[in-house]
């Protein structure tokens, strides 16, 4: 019994990209695109009516960025694949921790995103090889994280508001990093302060840059 073809939803925000690459994948029978996007909100939007099974998505993508894409559709079937630029690689862990299943670089061939959309549309994952090294840094740097902050003092959420917090990020854009509301964040920093015995934001960047959490 011959399979379905695979739904795939382009989210970019290149026009002349995302026609492009819908060429390219039409021209395979196991594929089909069922729409296209350019902003988070229409990529949304579009999700609810063509049912995707896989999301191409820049990790870019105006004007909330994928992350939050990837946030929204967090528990759903839909399998995403998605597209990155060198200055991206910070975002690696968050985006594989998001239920990413597939991670390539922007200027990836056309060819290497149909084997992805293939192995990702058949249950699979999908890294691109030259991203291995840049995953396996990140892991262990929020793994040292990790142990160099006692944990019977702080939760694995605590250590990411702490460490957002040092890096000079507002509690409202904390919560947009990690998705969650910002009284949630405030309420986080309350409980990090009183359980370190930190005064202020000065404090805990120092803290932060103390258990390595952030480079000074």
């Amino acid at each position: 019994m011959q399979q379905k073809p695979i739904r795939v939803l382009i989210a970019d925000e290149y026009l002349f990209y995302r026609r492009g690459l819908q060429t390219f994948l039409e021209g395979h029978d196991d594929v089909t695109v069922v729409g296209e996007a350019g902003t988070s909100q229409e990529v949304l939007l579009l999700i609810e009516g063509t049912k995707p099974n896989v999301l191409i998505l820049d990790l870019d993508l105006p004007p909330e960025g994928g992350l939050h894409v990837l946030g929204e559709i967090n528990g759903t079937n839909i399998r995403s694949i998605v597209l990155a630029g060198p200055d991206d690689e910070r975002y690696l862990a968050d985006a594989i921790e998001s239920g990413v299943s597939g991670y390539l670089f922007k200027n990836a061939e056309p060819p290497l995103i149909l084997s992805a959309v293939r192995e990702v549309g058949h249950g699979g994952t999908w890294l691109q090889r030259e991203m291995t090294g840049k995953l396996s840094e990140e892991f262990t740097r929020l793994a040292r994280a990790r142990r160099e902050v006692p944990d019977h003092l702080l939760s694995d959420r605590e250590v990411q508001v702490l460490t957002l917090l040092a890096e000079g990020l507002r509690n409202a854009d904390i919560a947009d990093r990690l998705f969650i509301s910002g009284h949630t964040v405030k309420a986080h920093v309350t409980n990090i302060f009183g359980k370190l015995g930190l005064n202020d934001r000065v404090q805990a960047t120092r803290y932060a840059i103390r258990h390595r959490l952030v480079i000074a």
